[in-house]
């Protein structure tokens, strides 16, 4: 087998099918991982999670958790914030350059196989198949699967999962799923799976009643995770109670902030109360959980990765709730294909002065459109670098940055602020 001379070679070609795969629903990610042996039968029991908003805070709660209990874990997810490596995880730790290289290796030699067949696979799925590879290589017990995007048609739904776990529905993908919440929640519970539960977060009765109905014509069994009663909030976690599946009623304490992950919690939770894990040493892990890039809090840099209205409402309650007085500069960047007029609104809502910026991803905005959006005088600066220098300058020693509108430049500040450059 002609192995990658490094990970980036490794991620070059992954990327790179992008543009050159064909979707065809399911069936290319199917024939892959045949070609693979079947790695998805090797990956322990795999907790598929979808959604809108949450859903990779809700991976992360379910991760810490199941680690806490002992247990060997695999963790999926996308996007990337600082490094491609991090979207496979095993046992809290981002997957190997020479590991990637390995798996990456054995994934082009299958996909180069399938194509002489006339099946030509995408990015997404050469990325699944990469890591339910490396996850039943592992040994892995547990495998937390995210989706990439809706969930009926995405690549991670041709895993055997053990419970579907539905966060948050919003309005983002349109293009993709649909204008409506209905239509945007019937694709995201395609992923419930035939005598499996599934849980969802409570949300509006129109998007109820598509999980029901999903629900009963999958064989699913259908659970709604228990909204949280908030019994304290700080900017650095909250304190809350909910009633579990089966454990019935508990008391949460969580150091991810903002009131949106005290329902992330819950849902994990209810996802893990049904699998029967040790739920004391669970709650452990939930409490202690980590996710960089949400309401994360770097000296006077607020980095989160809201990019749709849904996330730029709760970053708007969280700061107007915590940091009232002090003077807020809202450094951002989005992508063309985001609800840009709406996030703005709610992002400049907060802010006394904006910097715009463009991170380098082909999808991005310029700077200087994305300056039009905020009419108050708002300055553009294109490097990302020079924008959070300006952004901070602007700010003072007693004011805060806060940087938000795309998983990208959330990223790329992380690593501005910790000295890795970009």
């Amino acid at each position: 087998m002609e192995r990658f001379a490094s990970a980036r070679e490794a991620v070059d070609w992954i990327n790179g099918l992008r543009w050159k795969g064909e979707k065809k629903g399911l069936e290319n990610t199917k024939a892959l991982l045949a070609a693979l042996g079947h790695p998805e039968e090797r990956m322990g029991k795999i907790l598929h999670v979808a959604g809108t908003n949450g859903k990779g805070s809700t991976c992360a709660f379910l991760d810490a958790a199941l680690r806490q209990c002992g247990y060997r874990v695999g963790l999926f997810t996308s996007p990337y914030l600082r490094r491609f490596n991090e979207r496979i995880v095993f046992d809290g730790e981002a997957i190997g350059d020479g590991e990637l290289v390995s798996v990456a290796s054995e994934v082009k030699q299958a996909a180069e196989a399938l194509s002489q067949n006339g099946i030509y696979c995408t990015t997404f799925e050469l990325l699944t198949a990469c890591a339910c590879l490396y996850f039943a290589g592992k040994g892995c017990e547990y495998s937390i699967m995210e989706v990439g995007m809706g969930g009926r048609l995405d690549s991670t739904n041709v895993l055997p999962s053990a419970v579907s776990v539905i966060a948050a529905i919003g309005m983002d993908h349109m293009q993709s799923l649909g204008n409506t919440l209905e239509l945007i929640a019937s694709e995201k519970a395609g992923i419930m799976k035939p005598g499996r539960p599934a849980v969802v977060m409570q949300a509006e009765e129109s998007v109820m009643r598509v999980f029901r109905k999903s629900a009963e014509s999958a064989g699913a069994d259908l659970y709604v995770a228990d909204e949280p009663a908030l019994i304290s909030q700080s900017e650095g976690g909250s304190l809350f109670a909910c009633k579990l599946p089966v454990l019935g009623e508990i008391r949460q304490k969580i150091t991810l902030a903002g009131l949106h992950q005290t329902k992330n919690a819950c849902l994990a939770l209810s996802a893990l109360d049904l699998l029967g894990v040790d739920m004391i040493r669970a709650m452990r892990g939930v409490e202690n959980a980590k996710w960089a890039g949400r309401l994360d809090l770097r000296g006077n840099v607020l980095v989160d990765c809201a990019h749709n209205p849904q996330g730029a409402g709760a970053l708007k309650e969280y700061v107007e709730r915590f940091f009232a007085g002090r003077k807020k500069v809202l450094l951002t960047g989005m992508m063309k294909d985001k609800q840009i007029e709406a996030c703005s609104r709610l992002l400049g809502s907060f802010a006394d002065e904006v910097v715009t910026t463009q991170v380098s991803w082909p999808r991005a905005i310029a700077a200087g459109e994305l300056k039009a959006f905020y009419p108050r005088g708002a300055l553009s600066c294109p490097n990302v670098k020079e924008a959070l220098e300006t952004a901070k300058k602007l700010a003072g020693e007693d004011g805060l940055v806060v940087a938000a509108g795309s998983v990208y430049l959330a990223g790329d500040v992380i690593n501005i602020l910790e000295g890795n450059g970009l």
